[in-house]
């Protein structure tokens, strides 16, 4: 599957080597305790959505001119979750998936054997879901 992620100044990365996909949804539920021994749940709903993609790069990873190496394509994958850029997700067969999101991590590590090869690991959250900075 390919997929592009567009950050806010237009540049963008495309990655054709998508193997796995996982979805996380992670809810907010208290418990209280009271003074009594009575305790009660509170069940605060969905708060964050988050996107796991994997993949293998092995240098069909495209971006716009001039960075051609893959470790300056990565690095301004890099870049967008330092600077805590929005992305624009796009390319995906749900178009419910295909929004704004923050890169909360990034991982990639080269393939033994497999020169210019390398398994990534992007975290994607949601852009309504995301705390402010500040809070994190």
């Amino acid at each position: 599957m390919t997929f592009t992620l567009t950050g806010e100044t237009g540049t963008y990365v495309t990655f054709e080597a998508c193997t796995h996909i996982n979805f996380n949804t992670i809810r907010t539920v208290n418990t209280y305790v009271f003074s009594d021994d009575t305790d009660a749940v509170l069940d605060e709903g969905k708060s964050v959505d988050q996107i796991i993609i994997k993949g293998i790069d092995n240098d069909t990873f495209t971006h716009v001119f001039p960075v051609t190496s893959i470790y300056g394509r990565m690095e301004i994958v890099n870049d967008f979750m330092d600077d805590q850029e929005t992305v624009t997700l796009s390319g995906m067969d749900d178009s419910y998936l295909n929004t704004d999101y923050m890169i909360n991590n990034f991982n990639f590590n080269a393939i033994a054997g497999t020169p210019e090869s390398y398994e990534f690991s992007i975290t994607l959250e949601r852009k309504e879901d995301r705390l402010p900075y500040s809070e994190l």
